[in-house]
């Protein structure tokens, strides 16, 4: 046997599964554990992403592969349920179910790591676990059973790291789950290797080589390539009103609704919260038209309207629109009380972009595609797969609501337009809207030159070009210059 540096022993046959001797295993298992907690979800520590994969993967493999991938797996899911749990109160009992697939099919990588790095020796076996995650990530995204798309995905929690970022102009956002997940192996191989230069330095510095040219390329294209040219201003709003206009799910309210039988109060209630909150957004959004903002987006399940009341509160936005020589764009439900009136039984609303003119016309109206699962796509209406467009003195714009932003196939539509600016209303759940843009940058066939999304439970954010010069604020207004064609 060999012994390393750090006291552990490794096996000398290539292929020999039994784990490598370190009595410190369930010290890295706690380690690792903690790290997790803060690599993905509602409270992202970045560097924790990229340490948290190196102490679990010593663990499992310091460990008989029975044990260390049972005990890896429980504490990679409870980390999981954890960070993301906040995000999705609303989901009860099957956020439980769901997260125990969904931290299943992230550790499926960590399995087949355990299994066939005996099998291939040497540096090379660094190469398993990165490529495995980055196959799983991709599959993910592609056969997803609780539609989410990229929604869990690594690269979003290094959305502040620009240099990195800006390999996804080349290799699109799965070179930085490879890049960060290729990092724990090659840690692991270091360790391994008793971290003895001669043994192990030629694949440490290769690697090292490769992520400092990723960061270099990124900064010099950061500091060589900054965007010039006009400037828009944005502003995102979401509305001071804390109050539901949609009923409780499976509440009586709810069932009423869903059956066509709301009493006159039912609807006195729901229509008192809606007026409250598009006056509000209505008064927002001319001061900040005042203020100087040219483009105006609101956030998703913000304004909401009965049917037979909808061509009248548009009219009161393309008013605005036309009195403030803005371009307003904005999500909106539109309700449906009358079952004979719905295009199903079950569709009790429709969600919606608005895309009003200065002119005071509406461009158009597109219809929300990628709908969340639950009461969303249990009883709001799906629009036809495309993203509308319009040209404008900023350049291109177009819009879509919330999860449509995860789905790169379904955006590259917008790539394929030319679209420059793209404007997203979202429940997003977490504290950072960032990862909306970070969406949008990662589509290497789109042509946008900035983001801008706005949502009620995190923080609104616009980001503009490739420089992703960020502001941050808590859920109120972010007027930010974007570069225009």
């Amino acid at each position: 046997m060999n012994t390393t540096l750090s006291g552990s022993t490794v096996a000398p046959h290539p292929r020999n599964i039994s784990p490598i001797r370190d009595r410190l295993s369930f010290l890295w298992l706690i380690l690792g554990f903690g790290f997790l907690l803060f690599s993905n979800g509602m409270q992202i520590v970045p560097i924790a992403t990229w340490i948290g994969p190196v102490f679990l993967l010593r663990f499992i493999r310091t460990q008989k592969a029975w044990l260390g991938l049972l005990l890896g797996f429980i504490a990679n899911g409870a980390a999981f349920t954890i960070y993301w749990r906040p995000a999705f109160l609303d989901a009860g009992e099957m956020f439980t179910l769901a997260s125990i697939i969904f931290a299943l099919f992230f550790f499926i990588p960590y399995i087949i790591d355990r299994l066939l790095k005996p099998c291939i020796p040497g540096f090379a076996g660094t190469l398993i676990l990165p490529t495995a995650f980055v196959a799983a990530e991709y599959l993910l995204h592609l056969i997803n059973p609780l539609p989410l798309g990229t929604f869990f995905l690594l690269p979003y929690t290094q959305s502040d790291n620009l240099p990195l970022l800006q390999i996804m102009s080349i290799t699109g956002m799965w070179s930085i789950t490879f890049l960060i997940i290729w990092f724990a192996s090659v840690v692991n191989y270091a360790w391994e290797g008793g971290f003895e230069p001669r043994q192990v330095g030629k694949g440490v510095v290769f690697y090292t080589v490769i992520l400092v040219g990723v960061l270099a390329f990124g900064g010099l294209r950061l500091a060589l390539f900054r965007p010039t040219g006009p400037t828009v201003q944005v502003a995102a709003l979401t509305t001071n009103v804390n109050k539901e206009v949609l009923p409780e799910p499976d509440s009586e309210m709810d069932q009423r609704l869903g059956s066509g039988n709301l009493t006159e109060a039912d609807r006195r209630e729901m229509t008192e919260k809606m007026n409250e909150i598009n006056t509000d957004l209505i008064t927002r959004t001319r001061q900040q038209a005042k203020a100087g903002a040219k483009i105006i987006t609101w956030t998703e399940y913000n304004a909401e309207t009965w049917s037979d009341s909808e061509a009248q509160f548009l009219e009161q936005a393309k008013q605005v629109a036309r009195e403030e020589q803005i371009y307003l764009v904005f999500p909106l439900i539109v309700i449906e009380p009358d079952v004979a009136k719905r295009p199903a039984p079950e569709t009790e609303w429709v969600n919606k972009s608005v895309m009003i003119t200065p002119q005071g016309e509406i461009a158009y109206q597109y219809v929300k595609h990628n709908l969340l699962v639950g009461p969303e796509s249990d009883h709001a209406l799906r629009g036809p797969r495309v993203i509308d467009s319009i040209d404008t003195p900023y350049g291109k714009l177009a819009s879509e609501i919330c999860l449509d932003m995860e789905y790169p196939d379904f955006n590259r539509l917008a790539g394929q337009q030319g679209v420059d600016i793209m404007l997203s209303g979202a429940i997003d759940g977490t504290r950072s809207t960032r990862r909306w843009l970070l969406s949008a940058r990662s589509k290497r066939a789109f042509r946008w030159r900035a983001a801008a999304s706005s949502a009620p439970t995190s923080w609104s954010t616009t980001r503009g070009g490739r420089s992703g010069r960020l502001t941050t604020t808590p859920p109120e207004i972010v007027p930010w210059s974007v570069k225009s064609r």
